[in-house]
């Protein structure tokens, strides 16, 4: 005899629901900037979630000595000049000089910014950020994760275009311009990330990644196209949108049109069930 079988067509019903809504990624932590702030601005407070920004290297004893004088400014594309946001502009301040914090002599991975955010309750962990750099800022960075920011050698290299794993910076303008200039790393292939109240990243200068040069590269080439070492300054890195999502571990509630559709598709097994044993 054919039997009606429920546990069929409720398993259905439950996996099309379901399928119906994937997991969406959440934004964390975020910070972005809406106007200007003068300077010192070291350690903006997130403007989503909860989380901590840092300035790395600006404030040395290199080039007669220099503090970090961060602040807010709202910077214009060069390449496409119809977009501006506000940027976090990192860099130092001497006097009488101006020194603006970065310097050769700095060991690389020192200079840059470091970003702390609990990932706790999240996976599929993702960061994202518009970058910026001044014609005579350093060429190369590098992005760096922890997944416990109290382990000082913790920061490992991740990402990037290049073999090496740096991020090139667009001289006097916005990475990748004209096109959009977020980077976005994906590390949900680090399941440290996941579910980690301790998750970390920084973005710092990285040496030359051409090989060209021992140590760091300018962001302006020379005219026959190489890379040309770092030596002035006056450059700065500029940030915006550093962005900290994942994906809720919880699993995502089910509608709640759902149990009373599969109370009527219960009804319709039992009712055929009813009808096939009265025939019998």
């Amino acid at each position: 005899m054919n039997r009606f079988n429920l546990s069929l067509p409720i398993g259905l019903a439950a996996l099309a629901m379901t399928a119906g809504f994937p997991a969406q990624a959440t934004t964390i932590t975020q910070w972005s900037f809406s106007a200007t702030v003068a300077a010192p601005d070291n350690s903006p407070a997130p403007t989503t979630g909860t989380g901590t920004a840092t300035t790395l290297g600006m404030t040395n004893s290199y080039n007669g000595g220099n503090t970090a004088s961060d602040d807010v400014t709202k910077t214009t594309g060069t390449a496409n000049t119809s977009f501006n946001e506000y940027t976090w502009r990192i860099r130092g301040a001497q006097t009488p000089t101006g020194n603006n914090g970065w310097a050769n002599a700095a060991p690389e991975y020192s200079q840059g910014i470091e970003l702390d955010a609990s990932t706790a309750g999240y996976q599929n962990i993702s960061f994202s950020f518009d970058w910026y750099s001044t014609t005579q800022g350093i060429r190369d960075l590098q992005f760096q994760y922890n997944t416990n920011i109290n382990n000082a050698s913790g920061w490992t290299n991740f990402g990037g275009t290049s073999p090496t794993g740096t991020y090139i910076a667009t001289s006097n303008d916005f990475y990748n311009a004209p096109g959009s200039p977020t980077i976005t790393v994906n590390l949900s292939s680090i399941t440290g990330a996941n579910n980690d109240p301790y998750f970390g990243v920084r973005l710092v200068s990285a040496y030359d990644s051409t090989g060209n040069i021992a140590g760091y590269a300018s962001a302006q080439l020379l005219s026959s196209g190489l890379t040309q070492a770092y030596n002035n300054t006056s450059g700065n890195w500029r940030f915006d949108n550093l962005t900290v999502a994942g994906t809720a571990i919880t699993p995502v509630p089910l509608p709640a049109a759902l149990p009373l559709w599969l109370s009527g598709i219960a009804g319709l097994g039992l009712m055929a069930h009813r009808r096939k044993a009265a025939i019998a």
